[in-house]
C-alpha cells in the first residue's frame, strides 16, 4: 500500500500553492525539483509559474486595480511568456514612421511611457504626443509656443523634464540681469506643473516651485562652460548644474558640479545636495548621474559612487564607491524611467501595466569614450551590484572585485549606438569586420539584440545563442585588457542598416524607436523622422 503523505504534503493542493507563492522565485524552483508532488503542484498552479516567471525575467508585478477590467493570473502567464518570446522572434523588417514637426528638428528629445518629448531651447517651445497610441494608451498631447515655458517674462527656460506617467512637466528656468550678465547674476528655478494643467500647481505637488541652493561659481576673471541636466523619478526630481572652468584658452582647469535632490510632493525646498570638482577635466560631459528605484543616487565619473537620498533632510549619504577600470570622459548613463505611477491618485498607468522592471535588477548601460577619442566602451552593467550590502560602506572597491561577473563591456569604433529597456539591450554593431580605411559613418550595420534575464539565458527555447564564456577587449590607451562574464541570450538581426539609420537607439518593452537624422540640411544632427519597430 502506497504510505500517506504526511506533514506538508498532506495539506490540500490549494493550500501548498498559498504557502509556496510567498517564497523568493528560486526556492520555489528549488522546492519542485525535489519533490515530484510539489512539482505536480506547481504544474497546476498558474499563480506559481507566473511567480517565476516574473522572477526570473526580473519583473515586478503590479497590482490590477481595475475590477472592470480584471486580467487572470493565467492570461497574464500566458501574455508574460509570449512577450518573452516576442523579443527574439519579432520583424525588424515591419515598421511604420511618425514625423517630428519641423520647428523641433533640432530640439532635445526624449521617450517616455511611449510619449515622444521635444523642447527647443533656441525657440523656447516644447511639445508632447503619443507615439502611435494604441486604443487603451493613456494619451497626452499638447504644445508649448515660443516664450510659454517659464512663469517669468524675463526668463529662459534651459532644461525640461517629462513624466507621462505621473501627468509631470518640470522646467528649469534661468534669471539673468540684462545689464551685466555676470554668473553671479544669475537665478534658476523649477516650475513644477501638470502636462494636461493650464499652468496651475500640480495636483500631487508641494508646490508651484522648487527652490535651489546656492549654484557653483568660478573665481572672477575666469570663464565658463555651462551644462545642465533635469531628471526625475517617483516623487523625486533631481537638477545637476556643471561649470567646466578655462582662463580663455579653452584649457580647462576643472569642473565645479552641483546636484540637488528634492521629494518634489512633499516639500519645495531641500537639503540633499551634493557638489565637488573635477580637476583637468576633458572637453564634454565628464559627469551623469541616475536614479536606482527609489532610494539610491547613482554619480558616474571617474568612479561610480552610490548614494542613499532616503533621507531628504540631509546630504546623500555615501554608501560605496565602485572603480572604473579605464580612464573615461563623456559619460552617458543610460536607464529607463521607472514606468510604476508613483501617486495614489494617478490610477491610469498601473490600470495599464501588469508588470515592470525591477530596479535592483535591470541593466544599466555607461557609455564612455577613451581620452584619446579614438574609441568607445558600452559597460552594461546588472544593478544587482549597487544592492549589495557586502559593498555599503566601503570607501573604494576595485573594478576586479565587483565588475567582471556583472558586466559585459563592448568595444565600438568611435561612436556607441544602444538602447536599453528592463533587462534587454539593443546596439548596433558594423555588419562585417572593419578595416583601417574603413570610416564608421559609410559602413552598414546590423541591430544585436541581448537579453541578460536568468529565464531567457536558462531556457533560451533555440531563441538565440546563448553566451556564457568571458569576453575579453583591449583598451586601446594602455593595452591593458578586460575581461567581463554576465549571461546573456544574442540574436543578430538580419535587416541592415545604414550608419544614418541607427544613429540613435530608443527602446521600451513594447517597441525599438530609430530616430532618422534631417536629410534636407546636411549640417543638422537633427531628426525629422522616427521609425517604430513592434515588439
Amino acid at each position: 500500500m502506497k504510505p500517506r503523505p504526511t506533514g506538508f504534503l498532506a495539506l490540500a493542493e490549494e493550500l501548498q500553492s498559498y504557502i509556496l507563492s510567498f517564497l523568493p522565485y528560486q526556492d520555489i524552483l528549488h522546492c519542485t525539483s525535489v519533490c515530484k508532488a510539489l512539482r505536480q503542484t506547481y504544474i497546476s498552479s498558474s499563480e506559481l509559474q507566473y511567480i517565476t516567471e516574473l522572477g526570473g525575467q526580473q519583473l515586478l508585478s503590479v497590482p490590477d486595480t481595475d475590477l472592470d477590467n480584471h486580467t487572470s493570473i493565467s492570461k497574464r502567464l500566458q501574455l508574460l511568456r509570449d512577450k518573452a518570446h516576442a523579443w527574439s522572434k519579432f520583424d525588424i523588417h515591419s515598421f511604420k514612421t511618425v514625423t517630428i514637426p519641423q520647428q523641433f528638428h533640432d530640439a532635445k528629445t526624449s521617450l517616455a511611457d511611449g510619449h515622444l518629448c521635444l523642447f527647443n531651447e533656441d525657440e523656447q517651445s516644447a511639445k508632447i504626443f503619443p507615439i502611435l497610441p494604441q486604443p487603451s494608451q493613456q494619451k497626452i498631447e499638447r504644445d508649448w509656443p515660443p516664450e510659454s515655458l517659464c512663469s517669468i517674462s524675463n526668463a529662459d527656460s534651459i532644461e525640461v523634464f517629462m513624466d507621462p506617467a505621473q501627468n509631470l512637466i518640470a522646467i528649469a528656468c534661468m534669471i539673468a540681469d540684462i545689464e551685466t550678465l555676470g554668473v553671479d547674476d544669475e537665478r534658476v528655478y523649477i516650475d513644477l506643473g501638470a502636462l494636461d494643467g493650464d499652468g496651475g500647481v500640480h495636483p500631487e505637488a508641494a508646490g508651484k516651485t522648487l527652490f535651489l541652493s546656492d549654484l557653483p561659481k568660478c573665481e572672477a576673471g575666469l570663464y565658463t562652460i555651462e551644462t545642465w541636466k533635469l531628471e526625475g523619478l517617483g516623487r523625486h526630481i533631481a537638477f545637476r548644474r556643471s561649470l567646466l572652468v578655462h582662463d580663455g584658452s579653452y584649457s580647462f582647469g576643472e569642473e565645479i558640479w552641483f546636484v540637488q535632490i528634492w521629494d518634489w510632493q512633499h516639500s519645495t525646498t531641500s537639503n540633499c545636495v551634493l557638489s565637488d570638482s573635477i580637476t583637468n577635466p576633458e572637453v564634454g560631459e565628464s559627469l551623469d548621474f541616475c536614479f536606482l528605484g527609489n532610494d539610491r543616487l547613482l554619480i558616474v565619473s571617474k568612479d561610480l559612487k552610490l548614494y542613499s537620498i532616503e533621507d531628504m533632510s540631509r546630504a546623500p549619504r555615501l554608501l560605496a564607491c565602485f572603480l572604473m577600470p579605464v580612464s573615461v570622459t563623456g559619460i552617458q548613463c543610460l536607464l529607463p524611467m521607472d514606468d510604476i505611477a508613483h501617486s495614489s491618485q494617478l490610477q491610469m498607468q498601473a490600470q495599464r501595466k501588469m508588470w515592470t522592471a525591477d530596479p535592483k535588477n535591470r541593466i544599466l548601460s555607461l557609455i564612455t569614450r577613451t581620452r584619446d577619442a579614438t574609441s568607445s566602451f558600452t559597460f552594461l552593467i546588472s544593478t544587482r551590484i549597487f544592492f549589495n550590502p557586502v559593498f555599503d560602506g566601503m570607501a573604494e572597491i576595485p573594478w576586479e572585485r565587483w565588475g567582471p561577473p556583472n558586466a559585459r563591456v563592448f568595444l565600438h569604433n568611435w561612436r556607441c549606438r544602444v538602447g536599453v529597456s528592463g533587462n534587454r539591450v539593443l546596439q548596433a554593431f558594423p555588419a562585417r569586420e572593419a578595416t583601417a580605411e574603413d570610416h564608421p559613418d559609410d559602413m552598414d550595420y546590423k541591430l544585436h539584440l541581448m537579453d541578460f534575464s536568468p529565464l531567457a539565458v536558462e531556457r533560451r527555447q533555440g531563441l538565440g545563442k546563448v553566451v556564457t564564456e568571458p569576453s575579453t577587449i583591449e583598451t586601446t590607451e594602455s593595452a591593458e585588457t578586460l575581461t567581463t562574464s554576465l549571461p546573456y541570450v544574442e540574436v543578430v538581426s538580419d535587416r541592415i542598416f545604414g550608419a544614418d539609420q541607427v544613429m540613435d537607439i530608443w527602446v521600451d518593452k513594447d517597441r525599438i524607436y530609430l530616430p532618422k537624422l534631417n536629410s534636407e540640411e546636411s549640417d543638422s544632427d537633427g531628426i525629422d523622422e522616427l521609425e517604430v519597430i513592434e515588439i
